[in-house]
């Protein structure tokens, strides 16, 4: 809770900067309360797995943390590594409601048999970052939208003044896509495999079919993408549709749906 109340202190700072000083202003303490509230979760996520001596993703909770921490760690990756910052509002806001949701739910851990399977360890990593970088897509797409249609209507104030520019949020959010895809695969083959050779690999055979549908519906939006087949506009919505399958198979993985 700590972790979410820094969240949510870092949205609210920077929420009032960006409403004084506009989209080009600097982003005060909101970006350094995003990375502070970041090295905590780490620190909590890092305690847990070393006091249970197990990947802190064996549990609901863990999952989700894992999702925010993600999350918010490549928010941060992007603004240091190619100096595209998302609005640290909108990511210190989805983290501090995956910090909360995981508050909710409760502590039933299933523990995983890395010593037997390690490369599992491996496909909940990969996929854990595949929806990370769906989720950065998505409030990116969003974003886009939304500046798209201020454009359209020539509205510069309000809410439009507080986000980026089209053209790199249309580049990053490619790169994003391409990155997920990759992820996902990754973490697909390794769980295919597991599905179709493990002993009781088949009660994870619903899960593997939303993340294959996941992936394919990814792969063909990309592919139109970089093709130039669709709009800027349109690979934004694509975007946030492809939500409802990543989310299914999100819930799929969670130990309190098996």
């Amino acid at each position: 809770m700590a972790c979410a109340f820094i969240f949510l202190l870092s949205a609210a700072w920077d929420w009032q900067t960006k409403s004084a000083t506009g989209s080009q202003g600097s982003p005060g303490g909101g970006l350094w309360l995003l990375r502070t509230g970041w090295l905590l979760l780490t620190v909590a996520l890092a305690a847990d797995g070393l006091a249970r001596n197990t990947f802190p993703v064996d549990s609901s909770a863990g999952m989700l943390l894992s999702i925010g921490w993600g999350l918010a760690g490549l928010a941060i990756f992007l603004d240091l590594a190619f100096d595209h910052r998302l609005p640290i509002w909108v990511i210190s806001s989805a983290t501090t409601a995956c910090v909360f949701a995981a508050s909710r739910l409760g502590g039933e851990t299933h523990a995983f048999t890395s010593s037997v399977k390690p490369l599992i360890l491996l496909h909940i990593g990969a996929a854990i970052l595949a929806y990370c970088l769906l989720a950065a897509q998505a409030l990116n797409a969003l974003a886009y939208l939304l500046q798209d249609r201020a454009l359209a209507q020539r509205k510069f104030g309000g809410i439009y003044g507080l986000l980026p520019a089209l053209v790199p949020m249309d580049k990053i959010g490619a790169n994003l896509m391409g990155a997920a895809v990759w992820m996902l695969a990754l973490s697909v083959v390794i769980g295919a495999v597991d599905v179709f050779t493990g002993v009781t690999g088949f009660a994870n055979f619903p899960k593997l079919v939303m993340a294959g549908v996941t992936l394919l519906l990814a792969v063909v939006l990309l592919a139109l993408r970089r093709r130039a087949s669709v709009s800027g506009a349109a690979f934004a919505r694509g975007s946030l549709w492809l939500l409802l399958p990543a989310l299914a198979a999100l819930w799929l993985s969670l130990p309190s749906a098996r």
